[in-house]
């Protein structure tokens, strides 16, 4: 698998299809319309060489029939003539067939090719199977196939230009429509272990979801983890929420993600705005964010949850410019959504179009003294070409060492490569980085980023945290590491937890959504709560240690699978000790929650509304 071809690292995913190889390139190209224009060429010279040929002859001649005896030159036949031949007849003579036995060998390729991928199907499984082969789609199949997965690629367009070179990747590719349940049976479904739906409207990829968990009804091993791309930002928080809710299934585990709010966590991870300084004295970072379009509002909203714990140690708030034809409203209805916005934001707005003079005069840059205390500008524009325009006149303005210009771009390709490319040259755009929207959003971890996969991640990051505070380094304690380097037993631990967590906040009347509200994040139980989640917490401990393997025993043994702990929560064995930790585990539920964008909410059940309690 690791001998595949694939395309260089270096090579922007826009230069396809198939430019790593020009010749090739080329060649696939002009091959049919050659083959069709040297067809041409031989009936013509056909047509003249016979027309010679039978003047010279002293036999009858007519349009048809040397038309008919040309085109019979591809079937091999009607060129055996006595001498003497026309250069013409002579010509065509040789080059109709071979004309003809080059479209057979190209059809037989294709058919060959197809048979063989269905072939390769039948004994494929554990393979990642997506549905829909546009930028992000293919950008996310190279990805996948330079770690080495099997990937099956479904696309409706059979002329796609993206399918050539997924072949060349090792990729198998089949045309037809995702939602089609017979496509969906040749790809493999119910052998597979991931399934991606990318295609452009957020109701396919639903539909394909739907079909796929039909067809995979009575699947005894493993499960189908299947994410759906959804590409409005505010019907993927409401379906992340259901997340939570979802029935629970052995065989099937369903995720949405979106590249926005995807991209706006990368992009705050690649670039923080948080700038520690002396002590534990934390300096508010003032954002220029110009643009406000769906990149823009998950960029502002993740913002704000990643600043809200400095905003409760220091009272600061986050300083946010932004600049956008609708900024007034758009802001405003943050704020309205999400009081986290309103509490820890403090917003200066500038109504103004991209195409105005106002705009290229720059004066939201220099208003109120800001051009000292911007920290950081991230442009998330939709035009690309204006967008690096305004990064570099907003480069020009300012000389200042700690400012960062982060610029969106489609891809890490063309305008992007083109600034890269500058920035080896000239140190003074060092300030200036481009964001590579869908390659940093569509890479392979987004198989395993759902709200349960990014809850999981959270309680591993707050045991790695906790952890450290004792003191324990990863020489003592080898699950002191990343969430990638962990291994997958570990990783399946923290996952089967978090799967829980909406199983147990609906036995006390409590659901997870978006985290919205200030404060949400210090939610607390009442002790009453506490105790009984800790109690479900521990059989399920119990549970999931028992499937395992494990067994009771006085003295924990790792070689024997042995733990003393494995009693029930009433048995005096079960010291408070051991009690205390899944007390812990309860109240840090929230926190974990709020790492992973969540909250909790208590739900107001009838009799509460009409006063009874």
């Amino acid at each position: 698998m690791s001998g595949t071809p694939h395309l260089p690292a270096q090579q922007p995913a826009s230069y396809i299809p198939g430019s790593h190889n020009l010749p090739k390139k080329l060649w696939r190209e002009i091959e049919i319309p050659l083959l069709i224009l040297l067809g041409l060429v031989s009936i013509v010279l056909g047509f003249i060489g016979f027309q010679r040929y039978f003047i010279n002859t002293a036999e009858p001649s007519s349009f048809g029939r040397n038309l008919y005896a040309a085109v019979e030159l591809f079937e091999l036949r009607g060129g055996s003539v006595p001498s003497p031949i026309p250069w013409e007849l002579e010509v065509s003579r040789w080059l109709s067939p071979a004309v003809a036995m080059y479209a057979v060998v190209l059809g037989l390729a294709a058919l060959f090719q197809t048979q063989f991928q269905f072939l390769r199907l039948r004994f494929t499984s554990g393979h990642v199977i997506l549905c829909g082969l546009g930028k992000k789609g293919f950008l996310l199949a190279k990805a996948l196939r330079a770690e080495g997965r099997s990937v099956v690629v479904i696309d409706p367009d059979g002329n796609n230009p993206y399918t050539q070179v997924c072949r060349e990747l090792g990729i198998i590719t089949l045309a037809g429509d995702g939602r089609d349940e017979f496509i969906l049976r040749k790809a493999g479904v119910r052998r597979a272990s991931h399934l991606i739906a990318i295609c452009g409207e957020d109701g396919t990829n639903a539909e394909i979801a739907m079909k796929a968990r039909r067809l995979i009804t009575g699947r005894r091993k493993g499960e189908l983890k299947c994410t759906v791309h959804i590409q409005d930002p505010k019907l993927w928080i409401l379906l992340r929420q259901h997340e939570f809710a979802a029935e629970k299934s052995q065989a099937f585990r369903l995720d949405f993600f979106n590249v926005y709010a995807q991209g706006a966590r990368q992009l705050l991870k690649d670039f923080p705005i948080v700038r520690p300084v002396s002590g534990k004295r934390t300096l508010a970072p003032h954002l220029l964010v110009i643009g406000l379009g769906r990149l823009g509002e998950q960029l502002v909203i993740h913002s704000a949850r990643q600043w809200v714990s400095f905003h409760e140690e220091t009272g600061l708030k986050l300083q946010i410019s932004v600049v956008d034809p609708n900024a007034q409203r758009k802001i405003e209805g943050l704020c309205q959504d999400y009081s986290l916005i309103e509490r820890t934001c403090d917003f200066e707005i500038h109504p103004i179009d991209s195409s105005s003079p106002e705009f290229h005069r720059m004066k939201f840059f220099d208003s109120q003294g800001n051009k000292a205390c911007i920290s950081h500008v991230f442009i998330c524009m939709e035009d690309e070409t204006v967008g690096l325009s305004t990064a570099l006149f907003l480069l020009e303005r300012t000389q200042a060492e700690n400012l960062q210009i982060l610029v969106r771009m489609e891809e890490d390709a063309g305008l992007a490569s083109l600034l890269r490319g500058v920035q080896g040259i000239q140190g003074r755009f060092t300030n200036l980085r481009v964001f590579g929207l869908l390659e940093s959003s569509c890479k392979p971890n987004l198989l395993n980023d759902g709200s349960h996969e990014s809850v999981a991640r959270a309680i591993h990051n707050e045991y790695i945290r906790r952890e450290m505070e004792k003191g324990l380094t990863p020489e003592v304690n080898p699950s002191i590491r990343d969430w990638d380097s962990l291994s997958e037993d570990l990783r399946e631990m923290n996952r089967n937890q978090a799967d829980e967590i909406g199983v147990k906040l609906n036995t006390i009347d409590c659901d997870v959504i978006p985290w919205r509200d200030y404060g949400a994040n210090r939610f607390s139980f009442t002790p009453q709560e506490t105790e009984l989640l800790a109690r479900n917490e521990h059989e399920r401990w119990c549970r999931e240690k028992i499937s395992q393997g494990w067994k009771y025993g006085p003295v924990r043994d790792e070689r024997r699978k042995a733990h003393p702990s494995l009693i029930a929560w009433e048995d005096p064995g079960l010291s408070e000790t051991e009690k205390d930790k899944d007390r812990d585990t309860i109240q840090q539920i929230p926190r974990f929650l709020a790492l992973a964008g969540f909250q909790i909410y208590r739900v107001t059940t009838t009799a509460e509304r009409s006063g009874l309690f």
